[in-house]
């Protein structure tokens, strides 16, 4: 890391942990229980077999009871692992920036101006991100149309 990537390094995490390690954790913990939710409702396998589809009712409160017991499981098991690691991304880039002010670094004054290598690793998630998106964008759509 070079005097510029810590100078910025510090200016961000100088702002970031201001919440504290207890509200980023909580933070983490939300986050993760959203996930919980989405992985609940994907999986939820609908009203139960045994119910005859000509039972309205029976089907709606079968499929509702079927995705509450995926929620009570993934809820808390999501939530858990994003508060999990947010609260070590917490402790690691705290440990960082402890140590390099013990090393006699200190907080700039203003942001440091990012260059191009800065934002490189960044630009390149996100075109890998992109590139993943239009595949599976691409496969969905030749699905639905029957071409596969």
């Amino acid at each position: 890391m070079n005097e510029r990537q810590r100078d910025l390094f510090l200016w961000v995490w100088s702002r970031r942990r201001q919440p504290g390690r207890a509200a980023i954790g909580l933070r983490g913990l939300a986050i993760g229980a959203l996930g919980g939710v989405v992985f609940a409702f994907l999986l939820s396998p609908g009203a139960p077999s045994d119910i005859p589809a000509y039972n309205a009712w029976g089907q709606m409160f079968g499929a509702i009871g079927n995705t509450l017991k995926a929620m009570v499981l993934a809820v808390p098991a999501f939530g858990f692992i994003g508060w999990l690691g947010a609260d070590r991304v917490f402790a690691a880039q705290e440990r960082m920036y402890q140590d390099m002010l013990a090393a006699g670094a200190r907080v700039p004054e203003q942001k440091p101006l990012m260059q191009l290598a800065d934002r490189g690793p960044a630009l390149a998630v996100a075109i890998a991100f992109a590139v993943i998106a239009g595949l599976i964008i691409a496969l969905i759509v030749a699905v639905s149309l029957g071409a596969l």
